[in-house]
């Protein structure tokens, strides 16, 4: 045999013994090993890349400086808009501005040139010949003789001023062309300086604040009471009130101070506030109170609390002025108020004139007692930055 014969011989042994293999179901497990590499390796991939470009990003924010924060500016107060105080046209008359009167006699010790008997008002005023005037300062309806028609009760002065030749109130009823006269309530016999308010009250009874003392300031401000009259029996008898006047009166003792008005800037315009307070260091109580405040120029009230305040025109001055709750005996109220002024304010001090920043108080009616007010006046302390 040949060397040829013996190799092929040979390699039919091997073949004979190797297992057939079906290269299909291997060619297709190789093919999805492949795709699943590729899939991942895309996936690996498209990671790095969202990686890098965060902290591309994180990068080049490191690099910036952060953008700060701005707060608003701070709200500037709005003046607040207040109405203008309402002219004060005096008392109304009623029918006492043009009616026909009979005036009772003003007294033995009275003054002889003082007008009576019957005279037409004009404005409720009313002269009869050369005689002094009669002038009806003020009155109020009632049915003092319990007839069922209202009545009419004046208060009538002879002349004006500390000269003036008495008083007397006096009631009335509507006859068919002139006021009647039902009688005399307070006469120049009584002795009383000043009678100027009344107060109709129940039962047709008629009140009459009374004074000794009379003064230009106001009735308020000396020793007063109130003392009530009745028809009775064919005249007026007092029937309520105290009947003399103490030694020494119950009064009201006010004062008033303002704490310092420090304004500070905002932006352009300038606020502050201030607080007012009253103190009553006597022994009867205050109801109201004119609480006036001048201001420099271009200094107006702001926020809340101005509801009962109004602008009083006057051409020399800045001037707001407030009716307020006035306080108890022996107790104080204080205001606290707040001002905006669009530029900056200039306060002017005057040692004589106190300048063009103070405040000043005073007693509104209802009156009942005395009220003594030394200082009606204090000076608001300014401070401008």
């Amino acid at each position: 045999m040949s060397e040829f014969d013996s190799l092929r011989r040979a390699l039919g042994d091997i073949a004979g013994e190797v297992d057939p293999v079906d290269l299909r179901d291997r060619a297709l497990a190789e093919s999805r090993r492949i795709r699943t590499r590729r899939v991942g390796a895309t996936a690996v991939a498209g990671l790095a890349v969202l990686a890098a470009a965060l902290g591309a990003a994180a990068v080049r924010g490191d690099d910036r400086a952060p953008t700060p924060e701005v707060s608003p500016p701070p709200a500037v107060a709005s003046p607040t808009v207040l109405p203008s105080e309402r002219a004060d046209r005096g008392p109304d008359l009623g029918p006492f501005s043009s009616a026909t009167i009979t005036v009772p006699s003003w007294g033995a010790a009275a003054d002889a040139t003082c007008t009576k008997g019957r005279v037409t008002l004009n404005d409720g005023q009313g002269v009869s010949g050369t005689r002094r005037p009669v002038n009806v300062l003020g009155y109020v309806t009632a049915d003092v003789d319990r007839d069922g028609a209202d009545d009419y009760v004046a208060y009538l002065r002879c002349g004006e001023g500390p000269e003036s030749g008495g008083g007397q109130v006096v009631a009335f009823r509507q006859g068919a062309s002139e006021l009647q006269v039902i009688g005399q309530v307070i006469g120049p016999q009584d002795g009383f300086a000043m009678m100027d308010h009344m107060q109709a009250r129940d039962g047709g009874r008629i009140a009459v604040l009374v004074s000794k003392v009379y003064t230009d300031g106001g009735q308020n401000t000396v020793p007063n009471q109130w003392r009530t009259y009745a028809w009775q029996d064919g005249r007026f008898r007092q029937v309520d009130g105290p009947t003399t006047f103490p030694a020494d009166p119950p009064s009201s003792r006010l004062t008033v101070t303002a704490s310092p008005l420090a304004f500070q800037a905002q932006g352009a315009a300038f606020t502050g506030s201030t607080t007012v307070t009253v103190r009553n260091d006597g022994n009867v109580p205050v109801a109201r109170l004119e609480l006036l405040l001048i201001l420099p120029e271009g200094v107006r009230p702001a926020g809340d609390g101005w509801e009962a305040c109004s602008v009083r025109p006057d051409p020399q001055h800045n001037a707001v002025v407030c009716t307020l709750d006035g306080p108890g005996a022996g107790a104080q109220v204080s205001y606290a108020l707040t001002f905006v002024a669009s530029k900056r304010p200039v306060p002017v001090d005057d040692p004589v004139n106190i300048g063009n920043h103070y405040v000043a108080i005073r007693q509104l009616t209802p009156f009942d007692g005395q009220v003594v007010i030394e200082h009606p006046e204090a000076v608001i302390p300014i401070t401008v930055p």
